[in-house]
């Protein structure tokens, strides 16, 4: 069997979800074998949730993993200092009826949190917004923190605007909030002149196989020999730029094809916007922060209309197009080729997922909150936005006034590199 079978044959199996039923026949055969308590049963009720949210048992499954939080909470013993990165304060401790606003991205970073022992005490002064990384809204570490938080308010950012509605199930102190780690693009980065439009298609992303880079080889295959490809991205695990070298080559694109390698961030912002579209071949993966750049720098996206991606809803009409297959990827990318609405879709970006913009909103909805549940709110939170999963701070005194919330959570062990 060829390697170009092999790899669609297991796209095809992606696209069936049959990684979701091999995980259930696992965890059965798991269970029935071993048998399974604590953390190891959390990870397998999660994971059925993550695949299977629908299914017929998700109310029990939900209170069942929400019990066993608690308890692999309880068996935290100790505190242990942790590094957080993809965190930040958004506002500083003010009272106990004015609490602070401490942001985390990104399940990882949300499990040293919980690691660090310290939950309680955190929760005493701050309150939590989550963004999850990946689809499928639940995970351990979700689970952890809701029964941390215990009546204090979560609010959570979903990968997936159809995931908003999961939140609630989660408990009636979890509250979801309409943005996802794709909505902290700052605008500023993108204002120089436009550039000339001269690569025909751009693709940003690392060199794994579920960027299924191939697949734009594919339909490159059947376009003209003058349309160009330029992929930028960085390695990850065993993938490298030799791995997208040698899929274009079993294509025969190879000469249609430019591999950058890691560029610095201006020099991603330029190959951004000399594009005259933007490529998303994933089928899952979490926001897909490339797209909202994309959008920022006025490039049109192209994407499959059956992707599980979170910032497929900024693709309308205005802002690109969604495809159902290779063929109709073909035609688009001839189409968009002569495209020239490139201001309309920078402005609609703009208007639509500027951080600045999203940080008023978020900002909003919070003191909203705040004030329905009889709460104080004096001080807003700081504008904040993200370049590389990071987050940064529009204004340069949001440091000095968070210094001393800072200096409290460094005492307590949670650090954070940036901001110290």
């Amino acid at each position: 069997m060829t390697r170009k079978l092999k790899r669609e044959l297991f796209n095809l199996a992606r696209e069936s979800d049959l990684a979701g039923w091999r995980f259930l026949i696992r965890m059965v055969l798991r269970r029935v074998v071993k048998g399974a308590g604590g953390a190891p049963r959390l990870d397998q009720l999660t994971g059925t949730l993550a695949h299977f949210p629908g299914n017929r048992f998700h109310k029990r499954q939900l209170s069942e993993s929400l019990g066993l939080a608690s308890l692999v909470n309880r068996s935290v013993s100790g505190t242990k200092p942790v590094s957080l990165s993809y965190c930040a304060l958004l506002k500083a401790y003010i009272s106990d009826s004015e609490k602070g606003i401490l942001l985390v991205s990104f399940e990882n970073q949300l499990a040293q949190l919980l690691k660090s022992g310290r939950i309680d005490e955190i929760i005493v002064r701050y309150h939590l917004v989550f963004i999850p990384s990946w689809s499928g809204l639940y995970s351990k570490e979700l689970f952890r923190l809701v029964a941390g938080a215990q009546q204090e308010p979560v609010f959570v950012m979903p990968v997936h605007s159809h995931e908003r509605e999961l939140i609630p199930t989660l408990g009636a102190n979890c509250h979801s909030l309409p943005f996802n780690a794709a909505s902290w693009v700052n605008p500023a980065f993108f204002e120089e002149p436009a550039k000339e439009r001269d690569i025909d298609c751009l693709m940003v992303a690392n060199f794994a196989s579920f960027k299924r880079h191939w697949l734009l080889f594919k339909a490159l295959k059947g376009l003209p020999g003058d349309i160009k490809v330029t992929c930028v991205g960085v390695p990850l695990g065993s993938r490298t730029a030799e791995s997208i070298r040698q899929e274009a080559s079993e294509y025969g694109v190879s000469d249609q094809v430019t591999i950058v390698e890691d560029p610095s961030q201006e020099q991603l912002r330029r190959y951004f916007r000399r594009a005259k579209m933007f490529c998303a071949m994933s089928y899952r993966e979490g926001s897909f922060i490339a797209v909202a750049e994309s959008l920022m720098s006025g490039t049109p996206v192209l994407m499959f209309r059956n992707a599980h991606i979170g910032s497929k809803s900024l693709i309308n009409e205005k802002t690109g197009a969604l495809v159902k297959s290779v063929r109709e990827l073909r035609q688009k990318i001839l189409e968009y080729r002569n495209f020239q609405g490139h201001d309309q879709v920078r402005q609609t970006a703009i208007d639509n997922i500027s951080a600045l913009a999203n940080s008023r909103k978020l900002n909003d909805m919070l003191r909203d909150w705040s004030i329905n549940n009889g709460k104080a709110w004096t001080v807003d939170i700081e504008p904040f936005y993200s370049q590389r999963l990071d987050f940064y701070y529009f204004n340069e005194n949001s440091r000095d006034r968070l210094a001393d919330d800072y200096r409290y959570l460094s005492e307590l062990g949670i650090r954070f590199p940036r901001f110290s």
